[in-house]
């Protein structure tokens, strides 16, 4: 008997597991679709549901913290919530859809790609960091030490 045994274990055990379905759900919230087997997406596509259902209809607080639990960076949360409002509105279900790609070579698997239902496009803001060499860090220290010199 199969008494309260739900979902596949994947060949995985229980931490691995969990890693796998935050690191495609958060995956998914990012880029907007993802390239899985059919095992692992129709895993995960409850925990994508519930949280989309969560940003819609509960308030913003917890549903912005349930996020966080996921996507572990502030901005992503804050962006994700605002696209996902503006995208699907008050729609409360079917986020998501599954489109069969290939079978993959190696082992017949099939893949698939899940993605939502209607186009997402999430800005990333990217931060624009200066990239000193060796020489530049170098010089900068010895017109240091001159103006140093200089003002005593």
């Amino acid at each position: 008997m199969k008494h309260r045994i739900f979902g596949k274990k994947l060949g995985r055990n229980f931490n691995e597991r969990k890693a796998l379905f935050n690191s495609l759900t958060k995956s998914m919230f990012i880029s907007g679709s993802i390239n899985t087997t059919e095992a692992k997406a129709k895993s995960i596509v409850s925990t994508i549901e519930s949280l989309s259902n969560m940003i819609i209809s509960k308030p913003e607080l917890s549903a912005k913290r349930e996020l966080f639990k996921v996507l572990q960076d502030q901005t992503w949360v804050n962006n994700v919530f605002k696209t996902f409002k503006e995208v699907f509105g008050n729609q409360t279900s079917n986020f998501t859809q599954m489109t069969r790609i290939k079978r993959r070579y190696g082992d017949d698997a099939l893949i698939v790609k899940l993605s939502f239902v209607k186009p997402i496009k999430f800005e990333q803001k990217k931060e624009k960091v200066k990239i000193e060499t060796k020489k530049e860090a170098k010089k900068e220290i010895k017109v240091k030490s001159k103006v140093k010199k200089e003002t005593k």
